[in-house]
Parts: C-alpha cells; sequence; structure tokens
C-alpha cells in the first residue's frame, strides 16, 4: 500500500515519507549541503533527500535522530530565544523524544516509510481525527510542544510511539521548513495509515 498517496488522496495535503536507515544509510540522494530535517521535509517535495549525521545543520535533530546528545546548548538557546529560565528550558529538551543510536533518515521515501509527514492545515488533521475516531471511537490525546517541534515531538515521537503526532512547529521550523502561518505538523507512523484506512 503507498500510504503518502494514500493520506494525499483521503486527508488531503502533500505528504513525505521517512525512512530510518539504523544501520547503513543509504548513498544515493545525500543532501548536497548540511540542512535541518523540518527543511528536507519540505524540500522533499519535489526529490528524496538523506541525511547522516554530517548532514545535519541542526542540534535539535542531532539529538532528535540519536547522533549528538548537547541538551544544555540546546536548552540555553531556547531559553535565550524565549526568556525560559534555563533549569525549565532544559527539561523541556529532556522531555523531547529522541533515538537512542545515531540514525539516517530518507526523507521523501515512498517505498515503506516508517513515517509519513505533512505540513498540514488544519482541516487535513481535522480529517485524519475525525478518522481516528471514526475506527477508534475515542478522542485523541495528543501532547502539543514548540520544542525540537518536528524532529523530536514528530517525526521520531510518532516512530518510537506508534501514534499520531502534531505540533504547532518551533521558529526555527517555521522559517528553515517554511511552514506557512495557516500549516501545522502532522506526522504519524506508516503502519497506522493501514489501521485507519484498510
Amino acid at each position: 500500500m503507498e500510504e503518502v498517496k494514500l493520506l494525499e488522496q483521503r486527508i488531503g495535503g502533500r505528504w513525505t515519507g521517512i525512512k530510518f536507515h539504523r544501520d547503513q544509510a543509504p548513498d544515493k540522494h545525500l543532501a548536497k549541503a548540511p540542512m535541518r530535517l523540518c527543511q528536507a521535509i519540505k524540500e522533499s517535495n519535489t526529490h528524496p533527500i538523506v541525511l547522516t549525521e554530517d548532514l545535519i545543520s541542526c542540534p535539535g535533530a542531532l539529538r532528535s535522530l540519536g547522533w549528538a546528545r548537547r541538551e544544555d546548548d540546546i536548552a540555553r538557546k531556547i531559553a535565550e530565544g524565549t526568556g525560559a529560565k534555563p533549569e525549565i528550558a532544559l527539561k523541556l529538551v529532556m522531555d523531547t523524544p529522541h533515538l537512542d543510536v545515531g540514525t539516517a533518515v530518507a526523507v521523501g521515501s515512498q517505498a515503506s516509510p516508517d513515517v509519513v509527514a505533512c505540513y498540514g492545515q488544519p482541516e487535513a488533521a481535522m480529517r485524519l481525527v475525525r478518522q481516528w475516531q471514526k475506527v477508534y471511537g475515542t478522542q485523541l490525546h495528543i501532547a502539543l510542544s514548540t520544542v525540537m517541534s518536528v524532529c523530536g515531538s514528530v517525526v521520531v515521537n510518532a516512530y518510537m510511539t506508534g501514534q499520531i503526532c502534531m505540533s504547532f512547529g518551533c521558529p526555527d521550523s517555521r522559517e528553515h521548513g517554511a511552514i506557512g502561518r495557516d500549516r501545522l505538523v502532522i506526522g504519524l507512523p506508516a503502519q497506522l495509515v493501514e489501521a485507519l484506512f484498510g
């Protein structure tokens, strides 16, 4: 089943597949220059992009994908940018999901993705939640964060939990990922697509 096409038809928006490569990164479609995961999601609309440790320019994405921890540096930047107390910023960073082992990702992967993601309009989010409720008969509980909002809070979180994850982005992802004012970040594991629409 092609999860990306199914979501585009049934939910709307432009979805992209993300595949995690724990053992060995693909040698094709490597990013031409280091970039952020949120930026790769946007740019994958035209071509697939593979990110490895040396092709990721964002400390938050490096942490989320298990390459480098540097929580103190990330927290310091958040505290400076938001005015939050350093200890609160550090707690928010520490609470953000991350992989334990460095993992390359192929963004824009159509074949057997692990996660599918979208910078979608609220109506697309409504359709997805409505489908969830139709299938499971329950409310969808979502934790929201503006810390590592695309890489950790949505992509890695969906991969690790098997749940639908959403975020309103963070200042960096809205700038570098070109997330529009009328968009939010939506991600879910590809296996859940079949459960919802199969």
